[in-house]
């Protein structure tokens, strides 16, 4: 860990790392597989891993900024299908629920999301609109003491075992992103349903889901926060999310250069290992640079966040700097495996794979280079 955390912080990452590199054994079963051992959920529900970002009051570990970011780091070192509900868990829901919700909504849901009792998930993405949250369609229009919600979002993960979803929907589309609201919807809700899931390369074992309601009638009380008030809730929750994709993103790339920088001081050619030929020692070397200056662009964004700063701008850099680094990482690291890295189970080729989405997802590489950009020339 080049980055200087507090002595509790890096205590805690370094407990982390021990724990996950006992689950890594349970890596090869998972692959055999296609099913995630029962031991890893159990294991990191038991260590109290969702509470990472609750508060205590709620039974959460309530981790300051950084050390939840060195968590995740490790965290990321194993499969994203062992902890997809844990970074939900410390995802835009839990917080908008943390800083919007009312007593009640937090009573109910905190608690439970701290334990892994309940699962959470967020779904703003729609068919016809991602990034251009303005452009949704999704309509919540309120009747007594009932919104009747109209509309469909897609690609949202973890939908199939959420308990509870943040949906975000105009209340009052004439004015604009000021009339988007959010809402509480819980599974069973007249009205919703859950599409079967749609298959992916990787990250996640179910897939992704559509979600469709009609006529779906979601109590007064479920509403998020202010009405009116969802786009900024959504905007804020997207730049937290988005420094924890860069979290996701190095942690990856960390375990890939831990396995290429072993296998190229064990393998043999020509007589002499792998790591002996300079063609691959400056590989080896662009991802250390690459790991390590990511880590830096990653934890200078936590260390604002942590001191209130608005970190909008340096959550966009994270999520284009530490993805993109983390790809190349992954592509080199497969590079140099050869063959042997293209193998199914290999955790080159798994992190490969699924190291891709996180270019796309929370904001495509492309969006973000609009928004700093947008920053610069004002």
């Amino acid at each position: 860990m080049d980055f200087n955390l507090p002595a509790e912080a890096e205590e805690l990452r370094r407990s982390a790392r021990a724990v996950v590199d006992t689950l890594l054994k349970h890596e090869p079963e998972f692959h055999a597989t296609n099913r995630v051992p029962d031991i890893v959920d159990e294991t990191l529900c038991r260590l109290g891993y969702y509470g990472l970002a609750i508060p205590e009051e709620y039974g959460g570990l309530d981790c300051d900024l950084l050390t939840s970011a060195a968590i995740q780091l490790e965290l990321a070192r194993m499969p994203p299908q062992f902890w997809p509900l844990i970074r939900s868990a410390v995802g835009p829901t839990p917080h908008a629920i943390i800083r919007h919700g009312t007593k009640a909504q937090k009573n109910e849901w905190l608690p439970q999301i701290a334990t892994g009792a309940k699962r959470v998930c967020f779904a703003l993405t729609e068919p016809g609109g991602g990034s251009d949250v303005v452009a949704m369609k999704t309509t919540a229009v309120r009747k007594g003491d009932r919104y009747i919600l109209n509309g469909t979002k897609t690609f949202i993960s973890n939908a199939n075992k959420a308990d509870v979803i943040a949906v975000f929907a105009y209340t009052d589309r004439s004015k604009g992103r000021d009339g988007i609201s959010a809402l509480l919807v819980t599974p069973g809700t007249k009205g919703f349903h859950i599409s079967k899931p749609m298959k992916t390369m990787g990250w996640m074992v179910d897939g992704l889901f559509e979600l469709s309601f009609q006529d779906c009638e979601v109590p007064v009380e479920n509403l998020l926060g202010e009405e009116g008030k969802g786009f900024y809730y959504a905007l804020e929750g997207l730049s937290e999310a988005r420094l924890n994709v860069g979290c996701q993103a190095i942690g990856g790339g960390d375990i890939a250069y831990e396995a290429t920088l072993n296998y190229a001081k064990e393998r043999k050619t020509f007589g002499a290992s792998l790591a002996s030929h300079q063609a691959v020692q400056h590989m080896l070397a662009d991802m250390m640079i690459d790991q390590h200056a990511a880590r830096q662009v990653l934890f200078e964004a936590f260390w604002r966040a942590e001191r209130g700063e608005d970190v909008r701008l340096k959550s966009a850099i994270v999520k284009v700097f530490c993805t993109e680094a983390a790809n190349r990482t992954a592509d080199r690291a497969l590079q140099i495996h050869g063959g042997a890295g293209y193998i199914s189970g290999m955790i080159v080729e798994r992190v490969y794979r699924d190291l891709r989405v996180l270019r796309i997802y929370e904001g495509a590489s492309e969006i973000q280079r609009n928004m700093i950009a947008k920053q610069l020339l004002r």
